[in-house]
């Protein structure tokens, strides 16, 4: 099963069996200045970051929130009943944006950089950011992740999950990338809870792709040990993650071709064209 598969398998239970986190994208709001903002949420899922966003941004914002699944935007349409103000869906993969050069204040990515090719998104994000421009990745490295409920108890989670990065993976992914830098991390701590039948019901119903990872009948043993294997009916643990803040740096800027005014437009034109012509 492709990542694609994957969620456009899981898009209609999504909301209901993951968590989002408000204070990394409050954290990512006190990096920015006090003024209308055009910005880019990719892999955004069913927008769960993306309205936790958008709704932080000053007024005269634009925020388009992007994914690759066809499924997983129409639940973000559909969870605005159709009055989503200065929010765009648009259908793309992170490595080929179809953005104008030097047209975005911000590019933000929670919970799934590990999907994508990492060179080829920073490359591409290099080139849609303005000079002062700036890149938000929040996500989890290998060593969190093990320290997870999943981690702890889960019958080859870690082994499965190979995709995730660590710092030091990202700041030399950074480093290599022209026009990026890497000028801040913060460590997020969320203390969690759960029940075992909330820990089933997300295990079975592949809330995290990991699970798309393992074979039918290998998922469902782990599950059984899984369950026998948790301490008490109710559960509690630490979760922990990364948010990577990457600027634009003075070397190798790409100058922008309008103003920031013009690229709004174009970039809102653009990707209604895009959602309709790949939706």
């Amino acid at each position: 099963m492709t990542v694609r598969d994957h969620f456009e398998r899981v898009a209609a239970d999504y909301d209901s069996l993951r968590t989002t986190d408000e204070a990394p994208v409050r954290a990512i709001r006190q990096f920015l200045a006090d003024r209308p903002v055009t910005g880019l949420d990719i892999g955004c899922g069913t927008g769960r970051y993306s309205r936790l966003l958008r709704g932080l941004l000053p007024d005269g914002s634009l925020l388009v929130a992007g994914d690759v699944s066809a499924a997983m935007l129409a639940e973000l349409k559909a969870g605005d009943h159709g009055h989503a103000v200065r929010m765009v869906p648009l259908r793309s993969t992170a490595e080929e944006l179809p953005v104008r050069a030097a047209s975005l204040d911000l590019v933000t990515a929670f919970n799934c950089v590990h999907h994508f090719d990492l060179r080829r998104f920073l490359t591409a994000v290099a080139r849609v950011l303005q000079p002062d421009g700036q890149l938000f990745i929040y996500t989890r490295t290998p060593q969190q992740n093990a320290r997870t409920v999943w981690g702890r108890y889960f019958p080859g989670f870690t082994e499965h999950e190979q995709r995730l990065h660590s710092g030091a993976v990202f700041r030399d992914a950074v480093r290599r990338t022209a026009g990026l830098t890497v000028v801040a991390t913060q460590t997020f701590k969320h203390p969690r809870s759960s029940t075992v039948e909330r820990l089933r019901a997300q295990a079975e119903g592949r809330h995290y792709s990991t699970f798309s990872l393992y074979p039918p009948d290998e998922l469902r043993a782990s599950i059984a040990t899984f369950l026998a294997r948790l301490p008490s009916p109710e559960v509690t643990w630490i979760d922990e993650h990364l948010l990577i803040v990457i600027s634009v740096s003075h070397r190798n800027q790409v100058q922008p071709d309008h103003s920031s005014k013009a690229a709004a437009r174009a970039m809102t034109d653009q990707a209604f064209q895009i959602s309709a012509e790949r939706g």
